[in-house]
């Protein structure tokens, strides 16, 4: 792609705040259960966004699941978990937010061939991305160079999200990073970008392309969706933020849900798990991680009771 191209979509790579938009879009494109009493049974750990992680002779520490939006209902409901940091001498992450994050985000998320989107997706699905891209300030040709997981995170969140983050007001997430580097408190991730990134552009693209069919026709349905999502945060449900995941992308055909969950869910939690491990034993520390990741069977809270850990929900 020429440079004068290239400018004209900087744009997309800058408005878009990653942590919260592609992370959360990862989650669509990879969490898939595979079997059908998820859905009739209680959802182990899902029932609080905060936990307590206790392990004999050590201080505790604590492990906050977030959704991470810049509502101002969402970040005011992390005051308390904020008074923990406080006291703690670490704070762990999925993803350090900086500002080369948007850089390497821009590098991989357009086509940098001849491919467009209105080619892969059917024309109604294209329509629908033009009717809604508009209302986040883009245009077609801008769209049309999005490959297809790309143009799920434009739309995972609402253009109300959007404004408020190219106004520069900080997420629930952001806060504690921001808090953090204030307090002088050293700052561990989790996962990277390149890893992340790597995940995003190997997936699938037929059913990167089945989640763009399911795009809602209009705005006040993504909008809805959203509502939806921060009311679950607010209800301390990790558990229904978890299933709102998997009913959305239980278009996918069963037989990629099982390598999708072994390989980028599955695998994914037990990283986080496994780079926990050290600080955890050292006591006194905080994780902040999405919320989507803490329950169920293999979710981070049960690998670290599996880890001789006891997680206790903090309500």
């Amino acid at each position: 792609m020429a440079l004068s191209q290239i400018g004209q979509y900087r744009k997309l790579a800058e408005n878009m705040f990653f942590d919260r938009f592609f992370l959360s879009v990862l989650f669509l494109l990879t969490v898939v259960f595979t079997w059908q009493s998820s859905v009739a049974e209680p959802l182990s750990n899902g029932d609080a966004v905060l936990w307590k992680i206790d392990k004999q002779g050590v201080q505790p520490s604590y492990i906050y699941g977030t959704l991470n939006s810049s509502d101002r209902r969402v970040v005011d409901a992390g005051a308390f978990t904020h008074t923990i940091l406080k006291n703690a001498d670490y704070l762990m992450v999925d993803i350090l937010d900086d500002d080369a994050i948007k850089q390497k985000l821009f590098s991989v998320m357009l086509y940098n061939d001849n491919r467009r989107l209105r080619d892969l997706v059917s024309p109604e699905t294209f329509e629908k991305i033009k009717v809604i891209g508009y209302e986040y300030g883009y245009l077609a040709r801008q769209m049309d160079v999005l490959k297809p997981w790309a143009a799920r995170v434009v739309f995972s969140s609402p253009p109300s999200e959007a404004s408020r983050i190219s106004l520069g007001i900080r997420t629930l997430n952001q806060t504690f990073q921001d808090a953090a580097k204030k307090l002088g408190i050293e700052i561990l991730q989790l996962q990277t970008i390149e890893e992340q990134l790597q995940i995003a552009d190997a997936s699938n693209e037929a059913d990167q392309l089945r989640l763009l069919d399911t795009l809602p026709a209009d705005i006040q349905t993504v909008e809805a969706i959203y509502q939806t999502r921060i009311n679950n945060f607010l209800l301390q449900s990790s558990g229904a933020l978890y299933q709102e995941v998997l009913d959305e992308i239980s278009v996918l055909p069963p037989e990629s849900q099982a390598s999708y969950m072994e390989s980028l869910v599955y695998g994914r939690n037990l990283q986080m798990v496994s780079r926990m491990g050290e600080t955890l034993e050292k006591g006194n520390s905080l994780a902040v991680i999405d919320a989507v990741y803490l329950p169920g069977q293999q979710g981070v809270l049960k690998l670290l009771q599996d880890k001789g850990f006891t997680i206790t929900p903090v309500k």
